[in-house]
């Protein structure tokens, strides 16, 4: 947060709200971009909160609150007049506003929404019908529509007279009489056409759109996919309902990211460095104990080869290395299959079969080559460190390791991309597959793997 004299922006601004003068605060602060007073905002004390909130007038407010997390901006709702809440609601954009309220209980949003305008009223109603996460939810009604058939001097009218107040506007969007969607124009071929054109003869009609039942995700990943500053958001029938912004399509898909970084480390997705120790703890609880029991099955796939350990002891130097190769192979293997699925790679079963064939073979060609650098490096290790051996040889036991290595890398690449895209034909986030519970999976595989071929091969005097 640096301006282009190197100053800190925050100190400046944490500054002018300090000195606490009412008389200059307002204007000393329109020097600032709403974006960074919002970050200092959330960082003062209640007093120096209430102080802004008391001398900043809505509009500026409104701005402000639009680059806060809902739930915060709720919390700071709630605390001021009613009639101050309702001028800044009614300033900010309908989407953000309509997330605000939201986050609060029915009876204080009906008793805001009771002092609106009639217009942002019906816009907010409409906005709140839909389900969470859809993109209904997140579309905004501020946009600019035409009429099918004007001329496109009466369509510059519209826009002159509209775009102040439209978030956005470099797409128009062409409606019937009935508000059926019939097509759109791009703002720069509007101000290209020339009278008695129609909008009809410049309009396009192949509209790529999404229904208000959407998953926002979804819709976020066409905007993203075809490059689309606002995308039309349609009922069942047609009807153009809203418009979803590119700034809002991106923070759906960074909310999406960091859900799905969560799950890698299988935590909640709510987790973050602001909330209590108590929270944070019980966000984590869950997985921790899963992956306890899934500890005790490894101790006891461990005990199940005590005979094999305690015959050749030095099976325990290398059992590290297996895991750990076959934990790192199974973690890359699931990263680029739960990628992929994020951007709707396979589109079907020929496609996902390709791709776990694929990380089959890179499995095992990686799988050849560790297994091959393993078996070197632990016969090195046992000769020229003159490790005592009390069975087998120390070519056997480093074949034991590479071997195992190569089989454990083979088979953690394979389930890597198998298993995340299991969950997803059965309807399952296949980002929960992730983290530290493949790892462990892996572990167990691995464990089986190693121990299985040393009780094998070197007990029964094969290598």
């Amino acid at each position: 947060m640096e301006n282009q004299n190197g100053a800190n922006l925050y100190e400046q601004i944490l500054a002018i709200i300090k000195q606490g003068s009412p008389k200059h605060l307002q204007d000393d602060l329109n020097a600032f971009h709403p974006s960074d007073v919002a970050e200092v905002f959330i960082t003062l004390t209640e007093d120096e909160q209430a102080f802004v909130l008391n001398y900043l007038n809505p509009h500026v407010l409104a701005e402000i609150f639009e680059h806060l997390d809902e739930d915060d901006a709720a919390r700071y709702i709630r605390g001021i007049d009613t009639q101050k809440a309702v001028f800044i609601l009614e300033d900010m954009n309908p989407d953000d506003a309509a997330d605000i309220l939201g986050e609060m209980k029915e009876t204080h949003v009906q008793e805001i929404l009771e002092g609106m305008n009639e217009e942002s009223r019906e816009a907010l109603s409409s906005l709140a019908v839909h389900k969470e996460d859809t993109a209904g939810a997140i579309m905004t009604t501020d946009y600019i529509e035409l009429k099918k058939g004007i001329d496109v001097k009466d369509a510059m009218k519209v826009l002159i007279s509209n775009a102040k107040t439209t978030e956005g506007i470099q797409r128009l969007f062409v409606v019937d009489d009935y508000d059926f969607l019939e097509g759109v124009i791009d703002l720069k071929k509007l101000i290209q056409a020339r009278s008695p054109k129609v909008i009809d003869d410049i309009m396009h009609t192949d509209v790529i759109t999404a229904k208000v039942t959407d998953r926002a995700e979804d819709a976020a990943r066409i905007m993203q996919n075809y490059g689309i500053y606002l995308l039309p958001i349609v009922d069942e029938h047609n009807k153009l309902q809203g418009v979803i912004t590119m700034d809002d399509a991106a923070d759906i898909l960074d909310e999406a990211t960091d859900e799905d970084y969560a799950r890698f480390a299988t935590i909640s997705s709510e987790a973050n460095v602001n909330i209590s120790v108590w929270r944070s703890a019980l966000h984590r609880l869950p997985w921790l104990t899963l992956l306890l029991f899934m500890g005790l099955i490894i101790s006891s796939i461990i005990s199940q080869f005590e005979n094999t350990i305690e015959k050749i002891t030095v099976l325990m130097f290398f059992q590290p290395l297996i895991l750990d190769m076959a934990g790192n192979t199974g973690t890359q293997s699931l990263a680029v299959t739960v990628r992929a699925l994020s951007k709707d790679y396979f589109k079907d079963r020929k496609t996902r079969v390709s791709h776990v064939l694929k990380e089959l073979r890179v499995g095992v060609f990686n799988g050849v080559a560790i297994g091959s650098v393993s078996f070197v490096t632990t016969y090195i290790f046992l000769t020229i460190l003159g490790v005592t051996l009390n069975y087998g040889s120390a070519v056997s036991i480093a074949a034991t390791v590479g071997a195992s290595v190569a089989i454990a890398l083979s088979f953690a690449a394979t389930f890597g991309a198998f298993f995340p895209l299991f969950l997803y034909h059965i309807k399952i986030d296949p980002a929960v597959a992730s983290g530290p519970f493949i790892t462990t999976l892996n572990d167990i595989i691995g464990l089986l793997i190693y121990f299985g071929i040393a009780t094998v091969f070197l007990l029964q005097g094969v290598l």
